[in-house]
């Protein structure tokens, strides 16, 4: 993560951080500069003594000392020698977990989000990007937010996560020391046409700097494609400028990119992958649509963000989403009760940040947040009605070759051949252009009961016809013994003649 350039924050807030930075980095040259001359004074010393050896058992005789190779020297430097004998390693994708220098997100189509299945789930989500920690042991070591050397003195977390929540930067100092899109994408191809000079949506964020989005359809059309498979869709060469890294803000090197809805407002610490440099990622995608059914679930019609509502977003520009409505319910609720915001989604705030060394604020932010846990404070946040997301399928392989970086190192011009391998290469393509459609309905509709009673009514008005004429008939037979009096016949008797 490095959301700040260290070329803009000089004669800012951070400049402490700069000069850790650079007394760490001549500490380093001086020690490696030390163990270089002690490593070449002991294979001074090893080649005299191999000399010396191979005169006294072989005379002046020239003998072939190949067989000494790198691992031999190796071998006779003591493994515990203070030596620096190390090669810089590459960050491999998959390992770094923690994210990216910057984030680059992706709308390649509109609508798009993605689904939880239940409300808890999402509020679990949201609430994992919340910073709960109390940290009020900082004030025995440090003055306020600003004093960087006593924060870390003070930090009782191994990676410092404790002193990056402290010093976050607001979204004014994101805007004025972040990373240029101009100087991040570096080449931008869509569909085999070049967008290079396209326009990316800017998005500030406080753990990954600058982000800028691709197809966000902000005062532009929409892109669409009918184009898949590997050889089409949006392909970027990205530079993270490794050089402007602020040590404390950067324990790892890449770029972060979302896939999301183009009307949404992306969350990169939630969801993202991270791509590394030196590898080109590849990134398959497939829609997904979810209808839901709002009679029943309550499930609220996202608002197209062009007709100039918010529908309980944080801007007018992005349409509503769970993450967004949940952030900005807190803040809001934060705000009234603490005068204060601890969180920002993009945007400036009025209010002042809550500061972890005011008591007050601090134990009025951490009882805002103890109200959501336990769900005390009532946001109204529903499942929106209709709700795409693309599912991702993600490979990566070494970039550029040997021969391609001279290449691109030519094309680039300001690179390099080796320069190239702090670029990072991402392809984002739709596998296939159908997309799977889950549809919610009611299991039992009015026209269902109508149907059912419609066909009970007729079983029974059939067997009621022939009832009824049974019943007549017996209804008659009963009347003609009550009410009919029976004649009676006599007959003489038969008698033998």
């Amino acid at each position: 993560m490095n959301p700040l350039k260290a070329s803009k924050l000089k004669g800012t807030r951070f400049d402490k951080l700069l000069e850790l930075d650079q007394s760490f980095e001549k500490s380093q040259t001086a020690t490696t500069t030390a163990a270089g001359k002690r490593r070449r004074d002991v294979l001074a010393e090893l080649e005299r003594q191999v000399g010396e050896r191979k005169r006294r058992d072989f005379g002046d005789t020239d003998i072939d000392m190949s067989f000494f190779d790198s691992n031999f020297w190796d071998t006779l430097v003591p493994a515990d020698n203070p030596l620096d004998l190390s090669v810089p390693s590459l960050d491999f994708p998959g390992i770094d977990t923690s994210g990216s220098t910057t984030t680059r997100s992706m709308g390649m189509l509109p609508d798009s989000s993605l689904d939880f299945g239940s409300i808890e789930a999402l509020a679990d989500a949201f609430n994992s990007m919340l910073i709960q920690a109390n940290f009020s042991y900082f004030k025995a070591f440090a003055r306020d937010a600003n004093d960087v050397v006593g924060l870390m003195k003070g930090s009782q977390t191994n990676d410092f996560s404790d002193v990056l929540a402290v010093i976050r930067p607001t979204p004014d100092e994101v805007k004025a020391y972040g990373h240029l899109s101009s100087d991040l994408i570096q080449q931008c191809t869509f569909d085999a046409m070049d967008c290079s000079s396209w326009t990316w949506y800017p998005i500030p964020n406080q753990k990954y700097g600058m982000c800028y989005t691709f197809n966000h359809g902000v005062n532009t059309k929409l892109i669409k494609t009918n184009r898949f498979g590997s050889q089409y869709g949006l392909k970027l060469t990205l530079d993270p400028e490794v050089d402007e890294y602020v040590g404390l803000f950067s324990p790892t090197v890449g770029i972060r990119v979302v896939i999301h809805p183009s009307n949404i407002r992306p969350y990169p610490e939630q969801n993202g992958i991270d791509a590394a440099t030196s590898f080109s990622t590849q990134i398959g995608i497939r829609k997904n649509v979810i209808n839901r059914f709002k009679d029943y679930t309550g499930c609220i019609d996202a608002v197209d963000p062009s007709d100039g509502s918010d529908n309980g977003t944080p801007t007018k520009t992005y349409s509503y989403s769970i993450l967004n409505c949940l952030d900005d319910c807190v803040q809001n609720k934060m705000n009234e009760t603490c005068s204060c915001w601890d969180r920002f989604s993009g945007e400036s705030h009025s209010a002042p940040r809550c500061s972890y060394f005011s008591d007050t604020q601090s134990a009025c932010r951490d009882g805002v947040y103890s109200d959501f846990d336990q769900g005390k404070i009532d946001c109204d946040c529903s499942l929106p009605c209709t709700d795409v997301y693309f599912s991702t399928i993600v490979s990566s392989s070494r970039w550029p070759s040997p021969r391609y970086s001279r290449i691109l190192a030519k094309k680039l011009r300001n690179y390099p051949a080796n320069g190239t391998k702090q670029l990072a290469h991402v392809h984002v393509y739709f596998e296939e252009l159908n997309y799977q459609s889950i549809d919610e309905s009611s299991a039992y509709e009015l026209r269902n009961l109508f149907a059912d009673l419609g066909g009970i009514l007729g079983l029974y008005i059939g067997f009621s016809v022939c009832g009824l004429v049974e019943f007549l008939e017996i209804a008659v037979i009963i009347i003609q013994l009550l009410f009919v009096p029976m004649k009676t016949h006599r007959t003489a008797p038969v008698t033998n003649s």
